[in-house]
């Protein structure tokens, strides 16, 4: 039932400037990549829910339990979760972590600060 809302897996794409992050009717958030400070990894628990949620000091875009890509950002940043939200954190599941966040280290050029895993 959640696919139909969009919540079965968060579209992500990255360009040079942004990574935009949409999970259907649930949420959306355009992220410049020059406002993101670290990325690291955190484990997305079962019993956290799916689809777009608020909990723990930040904004998670995620369609299934497992790990997550995290974002802290250099400022606060409107993201729609689904109504309008300011968050200074972002996760986000994706198929493959280590690959976005590899791409999002090259792009920012040594610029963003890579975390250990969290929660």
């Amino acid at each position: 039932m959640l696919g139909v809302f969009g919540a079965a897996r968060a579209q992500v794409e990255l360009d040079e400037s942004r990574l935009r992050i949409g999970m259907g009717v649930l949420g959306a958030a355009t992220v410049p990549l020059e406002r993101i400070a670290a990325v690291g990894t955190m484990r997305w628990p079962w019993w956290g829910g799916l689809g777009v949620r608020i909990a723990r000091g930040l904004t998670a875009f995620v369609g299934s339990s497992g790990t997550a890509v995290v974002l802290d950002l250099t400022e606060p940043l409107r993201v729609r979760a689904p109504l309008p939200w300011r968050t200074q954190k972002i996760a986000v599941s994706v198929e493959d972590p280590d690959a976005l966040i590899e791409a999002i280290v090259d792009l920012r050029e040594g610029q963003v600060r890579r975390m250990g895993a969290t929660g």
